[in-house]
């Protein structure tokens, strides 16, 4: 199966990033630090388009090795965020993402992640999600929930954010156990 693009709708699609993207990523990853900032540790390291070059390039080389997937959320056509298999370890791909602030609560990434989550198992490509929270990160927690993801559990400290220490919350999602909403 070809996993560079899938068409969630006609206004919404993921993609695989290109170089030529940089730009574009780097600019709403400017525009949108303060936001990310409260829920990501990476968004300060990002200091010039060459950074985001970097990561675009080491991003598509781990999936050629299959070992994650990163794709840019594109609605109407304009880019307004990444959802990505962070990790790919046997038929288990850990997801992570993030949303323009002024997209969140419309349902955007809940649509995403469903249409990433049957993409891959379709063909059987993987068979179990994990998603970890922010415990303070309602919307992040709110999508889980909403597809039908078990509660696993808490990890405390599991990720420093400027000076501070935040607590996940970790979600599973496997086939057979629990089912995506219709």
């Amino acid at each position: 199966m070809d996993y560079r693009q899938r068409i969630i709708s006609p206004t919404l699609r993921l993609a695989l990033p290109r170089e030529e993207d940089a730009p574009a990523l780097f600019s709403l990853v400017q525009q949108e630090r303060t936001h990310l900032s409260r829920h990501l540790a990476w968004p300060e390291t990002v200091r010039c388009e060459a950074d985001t070059l970097a990561t675009v390039r080491a991003n598509r080389r781990a999936y050629a090795a299959g070992d994650s997937a990163v794709y840019l959320l594109w609605l109407q056509e304009r880019l307004s965020g990444v959802l990505s298999l962070n990790s790919i370890s046997g038929s288990v791909g850990e997801i992570g993402y993030w949303l323009a602030a002024a997209l969140t609560g419309r349902g955007v990434m809940s649509r995403a992640v469903q249409a990433l989550m049957t993409w891959y198992l379709e063909d059987g490509r993987l068979d179990t999600f994990i998603l970890r929270c922010g415990v303070q990160n309602r919307p992040c927690n709110r999508v889980a929930q909403r597809l039908g993801f078990s509660f696993y559990q808490r990890e405390a400290q599991a990720e420093k954010i400027g000076e501070r220490w935040v607590d996940h919350n970790v979600y599973h999602w496997r086939a057979g156990r629990n089912t995506l909403p219709q």
